[in-house]
């Protein structure tokens, strides 16, 4: 096994079933009924993926059509094939995942995975806004087979095997940056050599780029180097590029932390923890003072944040 956490054994077909459907989402599990049942399994996260690694015997995985329509989140499923092989199927397309391949499915549609006896694989799970930049290539990607020994699909497979193995070593934000770049690895290698020719296509791009600054934004609102250059650097463009995207919600990147920070801190002055001092929620958003924040939420909300917090506490 290829995860340092523990692994365990299945025989029974219900206890199986259980653990696949609690680690993934709902699925039906048909064995092979002209072969043993036997099943092995170990479960370790990375940031945002959760990864499950498989030595399993021949069985059939679906996922029906009434399973689909309960889901409650986008969620895509990328396997890694490392030994034997698993034939993909979902979009009326089916694609066999020899060793060194993988593909990718979408949970919130049908599909089916078949096993071939004694196989091992590593299934990884996230969720859909973390491929937002990708969108336009993912209804075609979906069941076909892509190499993992080359490319940006080599260089993340090797980035999480490294990943799991040192993670008791790395911070949490380490491990999150990490599964990041691992996304976009596996990403990069679905779009390489599909360019985008409308307008319309290249829009949904930026659009999805947008919301994954955002989303970034969102998380470290705190940061007091959170600027244009910053989120340049960490997405690995250009300020001039950020600004176009920025274009798309009508505000400049600036504007946009601003007002973030402050709609954060309206929401901690009533929420958050009781008697807090003004200047410990200026530092906790990123301001440089109490004064510096005192002024930007005045000229936003035209009154001082104690003012602010004193009239909804009161229900003014």
């Amino acid at each position: 096994m290829l995860l340092r956490t523990p692994s365990a054994s299945f025989k029974s077909l219900a206890a199986w079933q259980e653990v696949v459907c609690a680690y993934f989402v709902p699925l039906e599990v048909q064995p092979d009924s002209r072969r043993g049942f036997s099943n092995r399994a170990a479960t370790d996260r990375m940031g945002s993926v959760d990864v499950m690694e498989l030595c399993t015997s021949a069985q059939r995985v679906r996922r029906t059509q009434a399973l689909a329509n309960r889901s409650e989140q986008a969620l895509y499923k990328v396997t890694l094939q490392i030994s034997g092989s698993s034939q993909i199927e979902q979009n009326n397309r089916s694609s066999i995942l020899q060793a060194g391949q993988w593909g990718i499915y979408d949970t919130t549609r049908p599909y089916e995975v078949a096993v071939q006896d004694q196989s091992h694989f590593l299934v990884l799970q996230f969720e859909e806004e973390r491929l937002l930049p990708w969108l336009p290539w993912l209804s075609d990607a979906v069941a076909r087979s892509f190499s993992a020994t080359t490319g940006p699909a080599r260089i993340a497979m090797d980035m999480l095997r490294l990943g799991l193995q040192e993670r008791g070593h790395l911070s949490p934000s380490a491990l999150s940056e990490l599964s990041q770049t691992v996304i976009r690895m596996m990403a990069l290698s679905l779009a390489d050599g599909r360019p985008v020719t409308t307008e319309s296509a290249l829009d949904e791009v930026r659009r999805g780029q947008l919301l994954q600054i955002q989303q970034y934004v969102q998380d470290h609102l705190g940061d007091t180097g959170l600027n244009a250059q910053s989120l340049a650097l960490q997405f690995r463009i250009s300020r001039r590029y950020l600004y176009k995207l920025f274009e798309l919600c009508g505000q400049a990147p600036a504007d946009y932390i601003m007002a973030a920070r402050l709609e954060r801190a309206c929401q901690l002055l009533v929420d958050g923890k009781p008697g807090r001092q003004i200047s410990e929620l200026a530092w906790q958003m990123g301001f440089s003072d109490a004064a510096v924040f005192s002024h930007a939420f005045r000229r936003r909300y035209g009154v001082s944040p104690s003012e602010w917090r004193r009239s909804r506490l009161l229900g003014d």
